[in-house]
């Protein structure tokens, strides 16, 4: 072999090896997939949000309060939980977005959750909405299904 074919497949083989691995958000069919808690169609990107098994199991929810729900449920060993940048629409890791919370949301499910990938765009969508930020510990911990009466909504 010629030393500049040697070369390219060393170079495709760690180029290969370098892709990351490990969870990546699943794709939604919007308009046709059902969120696995409510059974509702997801239709609306900006309240989507999803996690991945261990396993490599996606669960797919309309609303990130049903995500909440369903986990505490079935309490899955999950690799990863996603949801979407509120403006951009962007896949985000949950764990490092910004959350606010408000009754002027109006969620798919009612919970009144945006997220965000960064704090000032948070602040800022809080304050034009009389809302609160929270980090994912506080959602996990905090968010109640909107008519139950633990809830600390209106």
């Amino acid at each position: 072999m010629r030393p500049r074919c040697i070369l390219m497949i060393l170079l495709w083989t760690l180029t290969a090896c370098a892709r990351p691995s490990g969870p990546r958000p699943p794709d939604i069919a919007y308009g046709k997939d059902p969120c696995v808690e409510c059974g509702m169609i997801i239709n609306d990107p900006r309240f989507a949000a999803a996690y991945v098994t261990r396993d490599g199991q996606a669960r797919l929810f309309d609303d990130i309060g049903d995500m909440v729900v369903y986990y505490r449920k079935h309490r899955e060993d999950v690799a990863a939980f996603y949801v979407h940048d509120y403006e951009t629409r962007a896949w985000i890791d949950a764990t490092q977005a910004f959350f606010v919370q408000s009754p002027r949301i109006h969620s798919p499910m009612g919970f009144g959750l945006a997220a965000f990938s960064d704090r000032p765009r948070a602040e800022a969508f809080a304050q034009e909405n009389g809302g609160e930020i929270r980090d994912w510990a506080q959602i996990l911990q905090e968010v109640q299904p909107p008519h139950s009466p633990h809830s600390h909504g209106p």
